[in-house]
């Protein structure tokens, strides 16, 4: 790993403000929830602080890492737990670790553009290591509620936490939750008639592992997002054919010789699937890459969120702060963005606001401004649940994180990289991840092809 060094650059901007002398005579009290990557982070950037802030890091599992830390498991963990994580065997990245990693936190030089899972998770692993995070972790401890207090008591939040391996509940209190416990673990389970007669097997994404039970049998992937796209073409290998089943545009990209793209499944009968464009096939399992819903068992309706269309988290600011109650901060939304960078500026702009650095809008001008967000991506012919879908939209809302936090902004050559990762995907689906970025500067970058 590099060596790295915490700027400094902008921690001091406000150091003679009457609000910053305020917090440091009474240090906030922040909880965490989650010790994934959005918590390293979060936990990372509040231990920066030790003056302002003193937080607590909750994490269900025995390590850091969360989705990023592979197991066999699939059903529930050694506590009955249903498992977290949706990683598969040979999941390998979508996005090159040039632009991939916390920004000022690179991946080794020694990896490939796209790595593995266990890269992943040691990275993670060297980021806890790198700003001495790990102490700030109770593991096997699970977060059963979280209760805005009652009376504009001078604690805003009560936290009911659970220790696995005793039981031991206790209720602390928080002048703010960060809440990181990630929407990749529960699974979103589509209606299709006629399901219930199907003689296969249908099984969510969410549970895959590795090709080896799929042998010589016809499997339908529903959905060719990241998940349906790769498991698609890790299965060709080892099936006797694979249909890619989507109401996306087809690839026109070279395929694997067994692997057939048709239309969205409209039903199920016995052995056949109907599709929407009329084709019908038989098959013996259909996996479903339709992805997961966004939930929050732990935050108590007098929290005031909601999750509508399964995706779509309301009322919420910047994709990040409550409306009403913007001391609770919900790390990690949006969609199709490399997440390790969304965290990185997500939370330096949220601990300024909790700071009082940055002024908030009025609660008007928040609701405004959500609904503003909702009607672009509306008006771009997006669904109301893919209303924290980034995409193009991304550059626009990390310079607007990064100005309002007064912070450095995303490079530029990092987001060329990324246009061109994704204009490769598009091109060669087989072999994108075969090419290899190196940064040269703030303005330029090399590939190196397959």
């Amino acid at each position: 790993m590099h060596s790295h060094r915490h700027s400094h650059r902008h921690s001091h901007r406000h150091r003679h403000s009457p609000i910053g002398l305020f917090f440091r005579m009474a240090a906030l009290r922040v909880a965490v929830v989650g010790a994934g990557a959005a918590g390293l982070c979060a936990s990372r950037f509040l231990a920066a602080q030790p003056d302002v802030f003193h937080h607590d890091v909750f994490e269900m599992a025995s390590n850091v890492g969360g989705l990023w830390v592979y197991t066999d498991q699939t059903t529930k963990d050694s506590y009955g737990h249903d498992v977290h994580t949706s990683m598969y065997e040979h999941l390998c990245t979508n996005f090159p670790k040039e632009v991939m990693g916390f920004p000022d936190f690179p991946f080794s030089d020694k990896l490939p553009s796209f790595i593995s899972h266990r890269d992943v998770r040691a990275y993670l692993e060297d980021y806890a290591k790198a700003f001495d995070l790990v102490k700030y972790v109770k593991f096997n401890t699970i977060v059963q509620s979280v209760m805005p207090s009652k009376d504009n008591a001078k604690t805003p939040w009560r936290v009911c936490v659970k220790q696995l391996a005793t039981n031991k509940e206790e209720v602390l209190t928080y002048d703010a939750v960060v809440v990181c416990n990630g929407h990749y673990s529960k699974p979103i389970i589509p209606s299709i008639p006629g399901a219930n007669t199907f003689h296969g097997k249908i099984l969510h994404s969410h549970y895959y592992r590795t090709p080896d039970g799929f042998r010589d049998q016809t499997v339908v992937c529903l959905g060719a997002g990241p998940s349906g796209t790769d498991i698609a073409l890790e299965l060709a290998p080892y099936v006797k054919r694979v249909i890619l089943s989507s109401n996306d545009e087809p690839f026109t990209c070279t395929m694997p010789s067994n692997l057939e793209q048709l239309a969205g499944i409209e039903s199920i009968e016995n052995g056949t699937i109907a599709f929407k464009d009329g084709e019908k096939r038989m098959a013996d399992v259909v996996m479903l890459c339709t992805g997961y819903e966004y939930v929050y068992p732990f935050l108590a309706p007098e929290c005031g969120i909601e999750v509508k269309h399964r995706m779509r988290v309301t009322p919420i600011y910047k994709h990040l702060l409550h409306v009403h109650r913007p001391s609770l901060v919900l790390v990690g939304l949006p969609q199709l963005v490399p997440p390790f960078v969304v965290f990185h500026y997500q939370v330096q702009y949220a601990l300024k606001v909790l700071q009082g650095f940055t002024k908030l809008p009025t609660v008007e001008g928040r609701l405004a401004d959500e609904e503003s967000e909702i009607r672009m991506r509306l008006d771009m012919g997006l669904k109301p649940h893919q209303a924290h879908q980034m995409g193009g939209l991304l550059a626009g809302y990390l310079e607007d994180l990064a100005d309002l936090a007064g912070v450095e902004p995303f490079p530029s050559v990092k987001y060329a990289i990324l246009m061109e990762s994704y204009f490769k995907m598009k091109q060669d689906l087989m072999n994108y991840k075969k090419y290899n970025y190196r940064i040269i500067d703030e303005d330029d970058y090399s590939v190196t092809e397959p």
